[in-house]
């Protein structure tokens, strides 16, 4: 469904890892423009590794750009 979004901003949070970065590459895919965030830093609280700079790299690419 190419174009569904074209045109359109994204904001999406969560964006590194999991279900935020599938999102993002899907609406990207689909023509939208995307405002993706992350914490890379380990919150205490969260038993699991957080993002990482290298995490929100885009495919292939460099952060920043």
């Amino acid at each position: 469904m190419t174009g569904r979004v074209e045109g359109k901003v994204a904001f999406i949070t969560g964006a590194a890892r999991g279900q935020g970065r599938s999102h993002a590459i899907t609406l990207a895919r689909e023509g939208a423009d995307i405002i993706a965030v992350d914490l890379c830093a380990q919150v205490g609280t969260v038993p699991y590794p957080m993002a990482t700079p290298e995490d929100l790299a885009p495919a292939g690419g460099s952060w920043p750009p």
